[in-house]
């Protein structure tokens, strides 16, 4: 099977630029930043359409593509060792850099205790387990004083749901079904209506963000098994797309209104080669770098320069370092452990 389209991707000035794909995920890291930081300030998160906060809009958004690139990666090397490696590779090197960074580094200099109290603490050690996902929020001493108090990183909730994410469409995918699109499809399918009707906001209070992360994630890699049909007949999809919103929303389905149009228009623009939107990556990839480096900077500005200086100075400072840090980890760290990929074995 040759390579996706989708995936022909490199990096530096051999980049294939085939896609808008880098481009949304930069606009959607930036999201969550922008959003995070009214939170982090004391304040309402802007919401859309009174669904969902900014960021949590541009979550979905990451979830989505994700399940779109993944299943196409599956698909074209389907080997369950060489996925998993594959995906070991993007998320882990960049995670444990943050989380070390953030644990002795950050954490020495932000925290109110003298460093030989602070490194003694177990909890301080404990931070550590983030790498592997298992770990605390909060770190001795750290952000005590700021308007959300102790929280050192919130972003790094969201990773383990990615990988258990991953683990599914692989076992899914080595035991035949992403290969049956019709088996595929329909499973997806009944996943959706299931949990629409028994968890979905649409139906219950009890609504919970990681729930419709997962729903995204298979959202997009439904999405990219019916890329043959869509893709041929795109004027007619998006008639019936829009109907399809349109019928949702004034039947009050506004969660399921918004999920059918974004899943639908964000692959779809993704997928486009729009002039100078898809050179975003031309200069690396840092979206996965503004993600996980963004709330602990955040919080250590505020901290330093809340309030004399407002919100607006905070914000721009913010997204100045964090953006920095982010094309320093692509080239320094994330470029080089992708290029330890395994390569799918030539057929004989």
């Amino acid at each position: 099977m040759s390579v996706h389209p989708d995936l022909r991707k490199g990096g530096g000035a051999s980049y294939a630029h085939a896609n808008n794909f880098d481009a949304i995920r930069i606009i959607a890291a930036l999201a969550v930043l922008v959003s995070h930081h009214f939170a982090l300030v004391g304040q309402f998160e802007p919401s859309i359409l009174g669904l969902h906060t900014l960021g949590g809009a541009a979550v979905l958004v990451f979830f989505l593509i994700s399940g779109y690139l993944v299943t196409a990666s599956w698909l074209t090397d389907p080997d369950f060792i060489r996925f998993g490696l594959r995906r070991a590779l993007r998320v882990l090197p960049a995670l444990a850099a943050v989380v070390v960074a953030t644990a002795y580094g950050l954490g020495s200099w932000t925290t109110s205790l003298s460093i030989n109290e602070y490194l003694s603490q177990k909890a301080t050690h404990s931070y550590i387990s983030n790498i592997w996902m298992v770990g605390q929020g909060w770190l001795p001493g750290v952000f005590e004083n700021n308007p959300l108090p102790r929280a050192v990183n919130g972003s790094l909730w969201t990773i383990p749901i990615e990988v258990q994410c991953y683990a599914v469409l692989a076992c899914a995918g080595a035991i035949g079904l992403l290969r049956i699109k019709t088996i595929w499809l329909l499973l997806v399918g009944i996943a959706i209506l299931g949990y629409q009707f028994k968890f979905g906001a649409d139906f219950h209070s009890e609504w919970k963000l990681k729930r419709e992360m997962i729903m995204y994630f298979f959202t997009g890699s439904a999405i990219f098994r019916l890329k043959p049909h869509w893709s041929q007949r795109r004027n007619l999809w998006t008639a019936a797309i829009l109907c399809a919103t349109l019928f949702s929303w004034f039947l009050d389905f506004k969660y399921i209104a918004f999920w059918l149009l974004l899943s639908y228009f964000v692959i779809y623009f993704g997928t486009q080669a729009t002039p100078f939107i898809r050179k975003a990556g031309h200069w690396g990839d840092p979206s996965y770098g503004i993600y996980l480096i963004a709330f602990p900077i955040q919080q250590t500005i505020i901290m330093q320069f809340l309030p004399t200086y407002g919100f607006t100075f905070t914000l721009a400072l913010s997204v100045g370092i964090t953006v920095t840090l982010a094309y320093i980890s692509w080239h320094s760290l994330e470029k080089i452990a992708l290029q330890f990929k395994p390569n799918k074995r030539p057929e004989p």
